[in-house]
């Protein structure tokens, strides 16, 4: 074997050490390498080293679908997609393994970019890009190139193991991995035909022109050429299959018809659906009109007790807190049938975490129910593995189920998943018992919840005592108090016109006793964003700024699935918390794939207090690791825990001293007055912002040349003088009815930044 590329050698010690990480940590089902060279021929603005010209190598992981959601899925039509709504989630997985690879190869020295599972495209291509619905890589080529897969017909990437029943992600890296070999073309496919017999829209039998053909070494790859508008019209516009399709459908037909129709609902593809490779497929109508995949073992009658312990296991090793497992008799009785859901299945297993009732906004309730849903997925994979049939995402109906558990504590509840099986799983008793732990002191604690919060992956832990925050306020009142702008939310539906609802927000700054009463800590989380993802944004020649989109969003998810994580640690030990990602009220947010993300401004003044860093000339914080490529979350608790030291060292605001990089960056002039701000014995100084002037452009997507304009929008729209309810609206309808629900924006300020990247 050739282990050198590019002049460098292999690395194959650090090979195994992403592969272990992948497979034990990130839990992934496949992993597979590429080299750079076998993108050699594919377009700069959708290739690896389009977006990271130093690349060597191209990390792809896979997940797979449980069998029995594709096969239990879309039975009576494929906008009924049942059971398939997993796939849901495991796009949310599937960035987690994309970022935490990404921060794992970073911490090992080297450039990492990773990329989003999904929802990030250029619609109608980009200059001299022609491609529609162009990712910023494709996951369905980087599988192929790195040896996971073989295209097939239906363009989808297939593998002798699932054959379409699993979902990609890539990282991006200059580490000079070891490739895996690959596949040879037409190993898979069969061209067996089902996935064109069972398209309802007919992507695969109409406007078909010919077949794509991919080069990789010395391997061509075929597939169809389809119009992907056509093969969009269920899966993507959530047009109804059963309307008459036009001859020809673009963006034209695809507008009129939801203009016309409206929506049915997602699609579960029927090439994914029907796509088994031969030597695993077999056919029993009896229990699904979908062919079913042979697996590698028989399934034991009788499950052993070490590994129904070990699904417990896995499951509360990602913060599950009980486990309950019902025989399909037992909840027959009560009059669940889950054989209505599943044909063979004998057992169900409910995962659950306990939570306390919020007593204001509810800022983890997503992170809640992720946590549940993805241990039930896992659950579901490894029933699968030891031969199972098993699911989760079904119909089983979890409140319903949750009444029936005994011992929760009157001021608790609990959030559920439950995964059906055909594993004789043994029954368990529904009677609960909330977690108990003893109270540490106030060291104890810091140094607890520090080390538990580094486990899971956070990167700055910090802690100041609310009277510090507390303290601050009348300084920021003075700043922010009263000062009005406008908010805008789009009333229509997607892929329609925007329609404008626009109000005045007033600014009152908060303490920590506004989001939690008696507040005594609080404890402030920092996560990174990428600094290959950070530095090349926009830059060419593939002038991505998916990577940073994709940065903006998933440091928020996992910061808030780590501060429920950390709030329930402090409640077992008797104390109250609550999450905010801006704690002082002085933030703002950004437009997003999805959805509008806190801005880089969010939990300054909390950063700063519990020492992590300081706040530079653009009112950003900078820290002495990262710069200003740290997202926070805050947790307030009624904890008394050791603070941290405060401040942090200035000389990270020496950089500030001959800079005005980040004001001259801004294309709204947005930045105002410099000030001067007595922080409880430091002083901070930078220039304020008009924040209807900077939304304009992160948040409205207004400015294209601060992100759309990347992705194809053409969105450029001269802000007034003066913005106010009318300008706004006028500006806000001339957003485009496709792409505008998936804006990619970036804050240039923050971008401009020396310590951000490096300057050009």
């Amino acid at each position: 074997m050739d282990l050198t590329c590019t002049h460098r050698v292999v690395d194959s010690a650090l090979t195994g050490r992403v592969k272990q990480y992948a497979y034990q940590s990130l839990r992934v089902d496949l992993v597979g390498i590429a080299n750079i060279e076998r993108f050699a021929k594919a377009p700069a603005r959708m290739s690896p080293q389009g977006i990271l010209p130093t690349a060597k190598s191209v990390v792809v992981m896979a997940i797979h679908h449980p069998d029995a959601a594709i096969e239990m899925g879309g039975i009576k039509h494929p906008q009924e997609i049942g059971p398939y709504r997993v796939q849901y989630w495991m796009n949310s997985r599937l960035d987690e393994i994309s970022y935490r690879l990404g921060l794992m190869l970073e911490r090992e020295g080297y450039a990492a970019v990773p990329i989003v599972s999904s929802n990030i495209w250029r619609y109608k291509g980009y200059k001299d890009l022609t491609a529609h619905f162009a990712p910023d890589v494709s996951h369905i080529h980087a599988a192929v190139a790195a040896g996971l897969a073989e295209h097939g017909y239906n363009g989808l990437a297939i593998t002798p193991e699932f054959g379409a029943r699993q979902r990609y992600v890539t990282v991006i890296t200059d580490a000079v991995l070891e490739p895996t070999p690959l596949l040879e073309p037409g190993s898979v496919c069969d061209m067996c035909n089902l996935c064109v017999k069972h398209c309802l829209s007919g992507a695969l039998s109409k406007e078909v022109d010919g077949l794509n053909v991919v080069e990789i070494e010395d391997k061509r790859y075929t597939f169809a050429r389809k119009n992907l508008w056509r093969c969009a019209w269920g899966e993507h516009f959530d047009l109804d299959l059963d309307l008459p399709i036009p001859d020809t459908v673009d963006e034209d037909v695809i507008l009129e018809q939801v203009a016309i129709h409206g929506f049915r609902g997602g699609e579960m593809g029927s090439c994914l659906r029907y796509c088994v490779p031969a030597n695993k497929r077999y056919f029993q109508p009896e229990y699904t009109n979908a062919p079913r995949r042979r697996r590698d073992l028989e399934p034991a009658p009788v499950v052993d007790r070490s590994f129904q312990d070990q699904l417990a296991a896995v499951a509360q090793g990602q913060g599950v807190e009980f486990v309950v497992v019902s025989s399909a008799q037992d909840l027959a009785a009560e009059g669940i049938d889950l054989k209505k859901e599943l044909p063979d299945a004998v057992s169900a297993m409910t995962l659950g975490v306990f939570y306390r009732k919020p007593e204001g906004r509810d800022t983890v309730a997503s992170a809640r129910q992720y946590l549940v849903e993805l241990a039930a997925y896992d659950v579901a994979r490894m029933l699968e593995r030891r031969g199972y049939s098993a699911m989760s995402c079904t119909e089983f109906p979890e409140k319903a189920f949750q009444a029936t558990l005994q011992g929760i504590p009157g001021n608790w509840q609990v959030a559920t998943a439950t995964v059906i099986s055909s594993a004789p799983l043994c029954p368990t008793s529904r009677e609960l018992k909330a977690p108990e732990a003893p109270r540490a002191c106030p060291d104890e604690a810091a140094r607890a919840l520090k080390r538990f919060l580094t486990e899971l992956g956070a990167d700055l832990v910090g802690v100041a005592p609310a009277s510090r925050i507390a303290e601050m306020q009348p300084a920021l009142a003075q700043l922010f108090d009263g000062k009005e702008h406008l908010v805008a939310r789009d009333k229509s539906q997607r892929m329609h016109p925007y329609e404008p609802e626009i109000h005045v927000e007033t600014i009152r700054t908060k303490t920590p006793d506004d989001h939690l009463p008696g507040a005594k800590s609080v404890i402030v989380v920092g996560l990174r964003l990428p600094r290959a993802s950070v530095e090349r944004t926009a830059l060419e020649p593939a002038e991505a700024v998916g990577p940073y989109a994709f940065a903006q969003y998933e440091s928020i998810n996992l910061l808030a699935l780590w501060g429920f994580r950390a709030m329930r640690w402090l409640e077992d030990r008797g104390h109250r918390a609550a999450l905010t990602f801006d704690l002082t009220g002085t933030g703002s947010v950004v437009g997003n794939p999805r959805g509008e993300q806190p801005d880089a401004f969010c939990n300054r003044f909390a950063a700063v207090a519990a020492g992590l860093g300081r706040i530079g000339k653009g009112g950003f914080v900078l820290t002495p690791e990262f710069g200003p490529n740290v997202r926070f979350a805050a947790i307030v608790t009624d904890a008394e825990i050791a603070p941290d030291g405060f401040p942090a060292d200035a000389a990270v605001l020496s950089t500030c001293e001959n800079c005005s990089r980040c004001v001259d960056a801004c294309r709204t002039c947005a930045f105002t007055d410099q000030v001067r701000l007595d922080l409880g014995g430091i002083t901070e100084t930078f220039h304020l912002l008009d924040r209807d002037r900077c939304d304009w452009a992160k948040r409205y997507s207004l400015v294209g040349e601060e992100g759309v304009n990347f992705v194809g929008w053409e969105m450029n729209v001269e802000i007034p003088d003066k913005i106010d309810a009318d300008t706004l609206d006028a500006a806000l309808r001339q957003q485009p009815a496709i792409p505008k629900h998936r804006p990619c924006n970036f804050e240039a300020c923050v971008l401009a930044c020396p310590l951000a990247r490096e300057q050009g």
